[in-house]
């Protein structure tokens, strides 16, 4: 018989929405389920029903998944918040990972879903025990010996009151009498005690709830890392006179996240060096334009930076202009490298460089779009771009950026057609052009760059992406 689960769905997609209901029915689930797209409507789901569980899109138009953990966790309700996108970078999951999300899965691998909610759910079961475990010590002056967390009752000393026997197991001792009575410096040496331990027992005597993660060295095991709670222990008259200590081990999920940092790693450098491979590759067939791609890179990303994007958008503005002339690899060297004027049919060659471009790079799964960056970079406000002739808010804004840094770039540095005009030269045509041409917001963020925060074009970062 099918277990009935209630989920609130955070996507925009009514048809991602049915795709992953059917992959919960299909796992053996009955899903009661509300789809919200918005903050508020967020809220009143929140509000007005009990969920047990929450999916989430990463990229949506009017909500981000970022807010959705704000809110969650403004509720104060304890839910597995799950991530189910069809484009998250690693990065960016560990981030939100790290702001609560508890895990993430891609749409094109939904045969995930069902066993990592099975686990979330087994994961929230045992929070609520230890929550239940907790406030029985509120009101107590024992500690139950049920649970498998560490807890321990420690005095204004820093002694040890009484222990529970997961202590006692992860201490290697037999019984409590060997811990009870004696300080916890004693146990745990004095520079971890110093160090890592005395200020958060200082903080919870004087009322502090705190939360914090703690590696310790467990006698006959490796290193081990515990998620530690304290809580002040009041006496009947409110005075604290107590912490109460619970400790999770959780060493496996910070192998994990390790694990995921190790792979990013390795995945950013191999994404760097194949940028710069590419951008390389356009330089070597038009060497007279040799450090067009850095030095527009270096502009778009200051413009972007000066608009407030995300540095995550900054960052796929960054890759894209690197290697927005790709495209070019097409064209032949030697009009790339005229020095007069080309015609009209070598220039109608040109122009297929940024569906060239789009060409190239649409078969690499980056996590931002850079193939889409380049295919409209060539795009003006006005439809009289290429090579689509799309027109104002139908442009990328990283491809109206990109497009403006381009333009900029391109008349304050030498041509084979033509001698360098100069920054002042390059200014006043995106001024004189400014919501014609140009994204006015971009135009005047380009300005303010070079005018009024002195932007000079130095030495270029070769070896990273941001």
């Amino acid at each position: 018989m099918d277990e009935k689960i209630r989920v609130l769905i955070i996507e925009d997609s009514e048809d991602d929405t049915l795709l992953i209901l059917r992959e919960l029915r299909r796992g053996g689930y009955k899903p009661v389920y509300e789809r919200v797209e918005t903050e508020s409507a967020m809220r009143a789901a929140l509000a007005s029903e009990e969920w047990e569980l929450i999916l989430s899109d990463y990229n949506m138009p009017y909500f981000s998944t970022s807010e959705a953990l704000s809110i969650l966790k403004e509720s104060g309700i304890d839910l597995p918040f799950i991530i189910v996108s069809g484009a998250i970078g690693e990065e960016n999951a560990v981030q939100l990972m790290k702001e609560g999300a508890h895990d993430y899965v891609m749409k094109d691998h939904l045969e995930r879903l069902v066993p990592v909610i099975k686990r979330e759910l087994h994961e929230v079961e045992e929070r609520k025990s230890r929550r239940k475990a907790e406030d029985l010590y509120r009101k107590s002056d024992f500690i139950v010996n049920a649970s498998s967390d560490m807890m321990a009752l420690i005095n204004k000393n820093y002694l040890f009151e009484t222990v529970n026997k997961s202590f006692c197991k992860a201490c290697k001792k037999k019984s409590p009498k060997e811990i009870v009575g004696s300080s916890v410096s004693d146990l745990w040496g004095r520079e971890i005690f110093q160090k890592k331990i005395k200020d958060d027992l200082d903080r919870c005597l004087n009322g502090e709830e705190i939360v914090t993660e703690i590696w310790l060295d467990i006698p006959g095991e490796s290193r081990q890392c515990f998620e530690a709670n304290y809580i002040p222990y009041r006496d009947s008259s409110g005075a604290i006179t107590h912490v109460i200590m619970v400790a999770h081990n959780i060493t496996n999920r910070k192998i994990a996240e390790q694990e995921l940092n190790k792979s990013y790693q390795k995945l950013q450098k191999t994404l760097e060096e194949t940028v710069h491979a590419l951008s390389a590759l356009v330089e070597m067939r038009d060497p007279y334009t040799a450090g067009h791609q850095k030095r527009v890179a270096m502009i778009a990303r200051a413009i972007a930076r000066e608009i407030s994007l995300p540095e995550d958008c900054i960052q796929g503005i960054w890759v894209a202009s690197l290697i927005h002339d790709i495209g070019k690899i097409r064209v032949p060297s030697d009009i790339l490298s005229k020095p007069g004027r080309i015609t009209k049919a070598e220039f109608e060659l040109i122009k297929e460089h940024p569906q060239t471009g789009y060409e190239v790079l649409s078969k690499i799964d980056f996590p931002w779009p850079v193939a889409e960056i380049v295919l409209q970079h060539h795009e003006r406000m006005d439809g009289s771009g290429y090579p689509q002739g799309l027109k104002g808010d139908g442009i990328l804004l990283a491809s109206r950026i990109v497009g403006v840094a381009d333009v900029v770039e391109a008349m304050t540095y030498h041509r084979p057609y033509r001698e360098a005009l100069g920054l002042d030269a390059a200014l006043k045509e995106i001024k004189k052009n400014k919501g014609i041409l140009y994204d006015p917001e971009v135009v005047d963020a380009c300005i303010m760059i070079f005018l009024e925060k002195r932007f000079k074009l130095t030495g270029f970062p070769f070896g990273t992406i941001m």
